[in-house]
């Protein structure tokens, strides 16, 4: 793998991982275990070692299938986070 290869595939990780990062403070709002709330601690620091990780097209493939799959899922209860945010906000 040559390293313009190899830097695609780090952005594309990266990618999936800042994804996951930007809905960490809608991600507190739900009521979710408090060590899934941990584990986004530990994606922070793999995100800073994250050049030096060994990494080749299939886990990138394999991370941005399950990084869609999370999303998938979250659609449902932050959209009702969000209509809930609505109604408080109309009741004021």
């Amino acid at each position: 793998m040559n390293h313009t290869e190899r830097n695609n595939l780090i952005i594309r990780l990266n990618n999936c991982l800042e994804t996951i990062l930007e809905l960490e403070h809608e991600l507190e709002k739900l009521d979710l275990n408090r060590n899934f709330l941990e584990e986004l601690d530990v994606l922070k620091d793999f995100m800073q070692k994250v050049e030096k990780v060994q990494i080749n097209e299939d886990d990138v493939q394999r991370i941005e299938t399950a990084t869609g799959s999370f999303l998938k899922e979250l659609r449902h209860p932050l959209s009702q986070l969000d209509s809930s945010k609505k109604l408080f906000m109309r009741l004021q």
